[in-house]
């Protein structure tokens, strides 16, 4: 399929799946551009921000040199753009907090099912949609927690940390416990 279906004159829209299928692409070919993506968002999140958008994110890579912004596909589809903003809040629930997605029938597909036929990896999800990150924000789950101030100190030079496995797993078990509670 074509990377510009859907758009010119006599050029088809493509159907959800189309559109979940070419977002998987981009992201299963681009892997190191997307995380690049993920990254900037976590450290906005972190440093307070109350919005994220493509063209935000488009702009701080370019302010900070990383090569996202050579990426000619990313900067101009915002088809590409709602899937990739799904999975990485899908990936890391408090990126809930500053990106916005509306409904779409994209939604409606088991996107982790869809993310490991696609892309094939060992990739874990900590929601299994945009609708329960963003659940998972409004109840404080310990899974889609924003830094506290006292973590940010321990930024280095302006960058974030990476999270560690273990800090992971402990949010997991407080998440499991909070449930079971």
């Amino acid at each position: 399929m074509s990377r510009d279906a859907g758009r010119g004159a006599g050029m088809r829209r493509k159907t959800p799946e189309e559109l979940l299928d070419y977002g998987l692409d981009w992201i299963a070919s681009h892997r190191g551009t997307y995380n690049r993506v993920m990254h900037l968002c976590l450290c906005e999140v972190e440093a307070g921000e109350d919005w994220v958008g493509r063209d935000y994110i488009y702009r701080m890579a370019k302010k900070s040199r990383l090569r996202i912004t050579s990426d000619k596909e990313f900067r101009f589809s915002h088809e590409l753009w709602s899937v990739i903003a799904r999975y990485m809040v899908m990936m890391r629930p408090s990126l809930a907090r500053v990106i916005s997605c509306n409904r779409s029938p994209i939604d409606d597909f088991d996107l982790e099912q869809k993310w490991h036929d696609r892309v094939g990896d060992g990739t874990v999800f900590l929601a299994r949609s945009y609708a329960e990150a963003k659940r998972m924000c409004r109840e404080d789950d310990p899974l889609a927690s924003r830094l506290s101030r006292e973590k940010k100190s321990k930024r280095k030079e302006g960058r974030c940390r990476k999270t560690t496995k273990g800090e992971l797993c402990r949010a997991a078990q407080q998440s499991l416990f909070q449930m079971e509670a």
